[in-house]
């Protein structure tokens, strides 16, 4: 009687160590360019192994996904990941893969000191600053008073 339940105790503990084993995470991290760790999150999605990794392919054109060609890509198998590749047995492995890209963007408009004058002192610009960089509203404050002492 104590050696079934001592057996059942044991092999419930083997079954969970071979489980938590399996289910390791990992986390392998690319840098094109100058690199983006903190850029906007352009690709997250799981990609599709098979047999513990082996078999798939996953394939990002960075020049397509970020312009500026600055972007840092993670590879990575989360808890989640790992779960469900032991319920498979590893035959089916998920990786989450991520990608950052560095904005990059740039205007190829030519603008003089009137042009910049009247975009900064225009308040639809003001609100715009506050609303997606504020922590660049400053600056534009300081451009202000510094245009209308000119």
């Amino acid at each position: 009687m104590i050696t079934t339940k001592l057996r059942a105790i044991s092999t419930a503990f083997a079954l969970t160590a071979v489980v938590g084993a399996s289910a390791a995470c990992y986390r392998h991290t690319v840098v094109v360019g100058s690199g983006a760790p903190t850029g906007r999150l352009i690709y997250d999605h799981w990609e599709n192994f098979w047999i513990i990794g082996l078999i798939g392919d996953t394939k990002l054109d960075v020049t397509q996904i970020c312009p500026s060609g600055n972007a840092t890509i993670e590879a990575r198998q989360t808890f989640l990941n790992g779960f469900v590749a032991a319920l498979t047995s590893g035959i089916y492995t998920p990786t989450t893969l991520r990608a950052r890209c560095q904005d990059g963007r740039t205007a190829g408009i030519p603008l003089g000191s009137d042009d910049v004058r009247r975009i900064v002192n225009d308040e639809r610009f003001v609100d715009w600053v506050s609303a997606e960089a504020p922590e660049m509203l400053e600056s534009v404050i300081d451009a202000r008073a510094l245009s209308s002492t000119r």
